[in-house]
This record gives C-alpha cells, structure tokens and sequence, in this order.
C-alpha cells in the first residue's frame, strides 16, 4: 500500500492565483463604492476564485491510497473504487499553450457508481497511472488513444 499527496509546492501557484483573483476581484467590492453592475461581476468573478482557492485546498488534504484492492480517497472527499469494479480509465494531457510540452495530465477513473479524478502534480502520479491502467487490463476496459499512448 501507497500513499500519495499533492505536495504544498506543486499547489502553491494555484493558491497564489486564487489569492490574487480574490484580492483583485473582491477588494473593490470591500474597500470602493462600485456602480450596480459592476459589482455583481466583480463578485461573481470573486465567486469563481473563492471555487478555485476551495479545490485547491481540497486537493491540498486529499491522501490517496494505492493498494492491490484499489484505490480510496481520504480527506474530506473520501471515496473507494475496488480495482474489480473499474470501468473506465483516461489519461488526458492539458498544455498551458498550442504544442507546449509544459502541461500537465489528469488520471480519470470511474467505476462502481464512483469517479475520481487525480492531476499529475500528485507525489508519483506514474505509479497511480500504472495501476489503474493494469487493472483496466484485467477487467478488458477499453482504453482511449491518449490513454494507451
């Protein structure tokens, strides 16, 4: 059994632009008197960067175990999906710009009523993939392109 944690430091741009989308957006609602409009979209952009600052905390106390039974979620989004009832797997690249090799990947499991989702920044995102891409073997899941390459 492994466990597996999205480190402070690969997190760390996330919060800073949370924080800066929140400063930016929400300081004016709080320290100037805004015209109606102006307002609700400031403080509906300060919603999305209130959204975007609770995932990223939420990643942030997430533990994921690894074991030969499955894969479970511990923290505030617990879950547990048995490898025996995997049903889908999918490795999906993002690129931060058009043929940048800086991106990131993101793992997408689903099975027994249950998805999980886990980014690359993840502490061995490799040995996560791996498993998850053998136990699809197993079950016969058919595996995308993307995900088989």
């Amino acid at each position: 059994m492994s466990r597996h944690r999205y480190p402070a430091r690969a997190l760390a741009g996330d919060y800073l632009r949370a924080g800066t989308g929140l400063a930016v957006t929400g300081g004016p609602l709080l320290l100037l008197e805004t015209a109606t409009g102006v307002a609700a979209v400031l403080a509906a952009l300060a919603g999305v960067f209130a959204l975007f600052a609770a995932r990223t905390g939420l990643r942030h106390v997430t533990v994921v175990e690894l074991s030969g039974d499955g894969i479970a979620l511990h923290g505030p989004a617990r879950g547990r999906l048995p490898w025996d009832r995997i049903e889908q797997v999918r490795l999906d690249y993002f690129a931060t710009r058009r043929d940048a090799p800086n991106g990131w990947m993101q793992l997408r499991l689903g099975g027994a009523g249950r998805r999980i989702r886990i980014d690359s920044t993840i502490e061995d995102f490799e040995a996560l993939a791996e498993s998850a891409v053998a136990a699809a073997a197993r079950r016969g899941v058919v595996l995308t392109e993307t995900t088989e390459g």
